[in-house]
């Protein structure tokens, strides 16, 4: 079945090319006047993901909704989102399988009910856009540049790499993050572009290759935090 890559719609053309040439389907998440304008396209602010089912805010289009109802399971949430932190991080979730990182008492209710139900640990951590924040690799590694998930996770039985803060771009803000920058698809880890100019670029490729994942640059330019790459 044909996967569907969820993406800002103000993604770079190159990016956009690259992706549809992995024959995935591109669904642009609608812009929303709910949050600050640099995030106001980013789908991991709008939408969570886990195992092909998607938690939504109840602002969402219907229209965006139809687009992606073939490729996974829907569930609207109650959790609004608005331009004063916490509030437009409800959906900012980083979960790498059976554990999921995020400022828990902001998570949307109807999330938390179901990591409860699916018996995924919940891990606290100070910083809300937890999803932004954390490149995961698989089931029990990540990357991030924030200390207190990478506290957090280790202290939970993960192997998190930190690297150094900034040298990704996002406009609008001083800098972005690595996971708004990047993706997973089967065992194949994306990345909106190129990460040359990092001081950490050989720990985070040596890291994500000992873990039998492979690096996909969509774009030559530099890396952009376009809100998560997220595939269903």
């Amino acid at each position: 079945m044909k996967k569907a890559a969820l993406i800002d719609p103000r993604t770079p053309d190159d990016v956009k090319k690259n992706l549809a040439g992995l024959e995935l389907e591109i669904c642009p998440v609608p812009l929303t006047d709910r949050v600050s304008e640099p995030i106001s396209g980013h789908p991991d602010i709008q939408i969570f993901i886990h195992n092909n089912k998607a938690f939504t805010h109840p602002h969402i289009s219907g229209e965006f909704i139809k687009s992606i109802e073939r490729f996974c399971e829907i569930k609207v949430c109650s959790a609004e989102l608005n331009t004063k932190y916490p509030h437009d991080i409800s959906y900012n979730i980083a979960c790498t399988g059976n554990y999921a990182i995020h400022k828990t008492e902001c998570a949307a209710p109807e999330i938390k009910k179901y990591f409860s139900d699916n018996n995924i640990d919940l891990i606290n951590t100070r910083q809300g856009y937890s999803k932004c924040s954390t490149l995961i690799v698989d089931n029990r590694n990540i990357i991030t540049s924030d200390n207190s998930i990478h506290k957090s996770a280790e202290s939970n039985g993960l192997n998190s790499l930190l690297i150094a803060q900034g040298f990704i771009d996002l406009p609008g803000y001083n800098y972005g993050f690595i996971g708004g920058a990047s993706g997973l698809l089967d065992k194949t880890i994306l990345l909106s572009g190129r990460l040359d100019h990092h001081p950490d670029i050989d720990r985070i490729t040596e890291f994500i290759k000992s873990k039998g994942r492979d690096i996909l640059y969509l774009s030559e330019n530099r890396a952009v935090d376009i809100g998560s790459i997220l595939i269903v």
